[in-house]
């Protein structure tokens, strides 16, 4: 596992040469161009055709029909298929929100029936008002001296019509707001709508048959835009040209006969301390499979660590102990070989099934050590039971388990953290750290138990000491080695507000409990579910169909949680508790310079 070393590379070459090089290093693809214009606005816009390209290749991909593929280029005209596939897209946008609006008018105008309104010189300046009444209220207009009238009346409710000048007072509801355009006319319209949505349909159906030629077009277009870009970022003059970028440190020679080939100065330098490099990861094996769950959240500075191999066995082992059953684990293992061919398209999808197959073994194994199948413990007398060896029901045993790793995993994190920082005296105050989260472990170990452990409160009290005292000396940046007093004044304020974060370092060791607590709300849901199976099953007939629907749906229902909290609450210890301390600076990623077409 390890952060790619990258070297600054600056190609120069006659301004003639220009388009010919970089189209070059786009086929090259190991450079992360740096921009050395002075105009850093003039590339506003550049890529709108392109979005729209994307927008309409995306909409002709939803859609649930498509017709055959057309390869030949003949009758293919990319401006008017992207054209027609987004108007038909906003029209039908349009016409689908005006369906919706629609509903409720002619729900509500359905009861009364079809009608005019007249206007109010028609009737002598009255008007109708309209009232939607319970019929236990209906008792109310007795008293009333208007005239009125109950058009329809259903289950609960009669529709009531008042003929007035003015809005009635005394009515025992609100007045009902009827759509003046009457219920011919709604209904109509509705159906309008629909008839051209339809006719939309089949004209989107009908240019998903472009969709092969629209998607190589993209790659075309992306990349044309991406040289444009580039060509923009170059440095000109009126004779020459430069181009700038990182590029990992194996490919020099590659640069080197690039350069030789195209006739081109080139220089190649390792960064500076005032450089910021991007980060590209490089991982193979067992971290290939964290590291798409690092750079899900961040992205390490060049000059930190790489903690993909670390996520990747954390993670496995923090998915397990909240699922904490091996009977989820195997069907989550049966489902993984159902998609094993889907997941292995592509390098991306390869990191994810070995990290997938990692969190099955690691869940099977754990479901085991606590005995729990579906919720149900081992037969007494098994090799199963033999080999269930932790009592997840034992709050004090599992408490401490979750705390022991939480320190584990931070003082881990501690000390990646001193690895970076290794040829600094602030490297101490991360030992520091690591012994304070140790001591502290040990002190609390010893004082939980029915008897003090005199030995771990004596050696973790001195460990707490020791680490506070690191942390007060060593957490400054300021100069170690010098004379003066103001200097080393600055260094103590610093050491005093880093020891504030002792508070944070308590909150977030308690913070592995959710490993305990939700392992044991599983385990509680599964077991619950049991109960309520066998109590469903004891009744005759249709007790049976119960008991299958409660195993079902309860199971289901607790498999799906156990895996939501495994992969949230894992990435959460990972990704905001471990990455808090072990990797303080962020990074950007590195973005090759490529050909996107295929």
């Amino acid at each position: 596992m390890a952060i790619v070393p990258v070297a600054k590379v600056t190609l120069y070459g006659s301004a003639d040469q220009k388009e010919k090089v970089l189209d070059g290093l786009q086929e090259l693809g190991c450079m992360h161009l740096l921009d050395l214009s002075n105009d850093h606005d003039k590339n506003s816009g550049k890529q709108q055709g392109s979005s729209d390209a994307a927008a309409a290749l995306k909409y002709l991909r939803m859609c649930p029909i498509h017709r055959r593929a057309i390869k030949d280029e003949t009758d293919f005209h990319f401006d008017d298929v992207v054209g027609q596939a987004l108007t038909i897209e906003q029209q039908s946008q349009k016409l689908q929100a005006e369906r919706d609006e629609l509903k409720q008018p002619i729900a509500a105008l359905a009861p009364w029936g079809d009608f005019k309104l007249p206007i109010n010189e028609e009737i002598g300046g009255l008007r109708f008002w309209f009232y939607v009444i319970p019929h236990y209220r209906l008792r109310a207009l007795d008293g009333l001296t208007l005239a009125w009238h109950v058009a329809a009346r259903d289950l609960r409710f009669a529709y009531v019509i008042v003929v007035s000048s003015d809005e009635p007072e005394g009515m025992p509801v609100p007045r009902s707001h009827l759509d003046d355009r009457g219920l011919t006319h709604l209904r109509r319209r509705y159906e309008a709508i629909e008839v051209e949505l339809e006719e939309m349909h089949w004209q989107r159906v009908r240019l998903t048959r472009w969709i092969y030629q629209l998607s190589r077009t993209i790659g075309v277009a992306e990349d044309r835009v991406a040289r444009v870009r580039a060509a923009e970022q170059a440095f000109d003059e009126t004779s020459i040209f430069a181009v700038q970028g990182w590029a990992p440190q194996s490919a020099s020679e590659q640069i080197r006969a690039f350069a030789c080939d195209h006739r081109l100065g080139v220089t190649l330098e390792p960064p500076t301390a005032k450089d910021s490099p991007p980060t590209l990861l490089s991982n193979l094996g067992l971290a290939a499979g964290g590291q798409d769950a690092v750079t899900f959240y961040t992205t390490p500075a060049y000059r930190a660590w790489d903690p993909s191999g670390i996520v990747f066995l954390s993670f496995s082992v923090f998915f397990a102990m909240i699922m904490a059953d091996a009977g989820y684990a195997i069907l989550l293992a049966i489902l993984l070989l159902l998609f094993w061919r889907r997941m292995g398209t592509s390098p991306s999808l390869l990191r994810s099934r070995t990290l997938f197959v990692a969190i099955a073994i690691a869940s099977i194994a754990y479901g085991i050590l606590v005995g729990s199948y579906f919720g149900f413990p081992p037969s007494s007398g098994s090799i199963l039971s033999k080999l269930h060896v932790i009592d997840a029901s034992n709050t004090t045993l599992m408490m401490q388990i979750s705390v022991s790793i939480g320190v584990a995993h931070l003082a881990i994190a501690n000390l990646a953290l001193a690895w970076s920082r290794r040829w600094s005296p602030m490297m101490l105050s991360s030992f520091g750290w690591v012994t304070a989260l140790v001591g502290g472990l040990a002190l609390g170990l010893g004082k939980s138990g029915s008897e003090p452990e005199q030995t771990l409160i004596h050696y973790g009290s001195w460990a707490i000491g020791t680490g506070i005292l690191g942390i007060l000396l060593f957490s400054s940046s300021q100069p170690l080695l010098t004379l003066s007093a103001k200097v080393h004044g600055q260094r103590l304020v610093d050491g005093f507000l880093s020891l504030t974060g002792v508070s944070r370092a308590f909150g977030d060791v308690l913070s592995y409990l959710r490993l305990f607590a939700l392992g044991l709300a599983s385990a509680q849901l599964a077991g619950t579910f049991n109960e309520l199976t066998y109590k469903a099953s004891c009744c005759v007939g249709i007790g049976s169909l119960l008991a299958v629907a409660v195993v079902v749906f309860g199971h289901g229902l607790n498999f799906a949680l156990a895996i939501m909290s495994g992969v949230v609450h894992g990435l959460r210890l990972n990704c905001i508790e471990f990455f808090g301390w072990g990797l303080p600076d962020e990074g950007y990623p590195f973005q090759p310079f490529n050909k996107r077409t295929i």
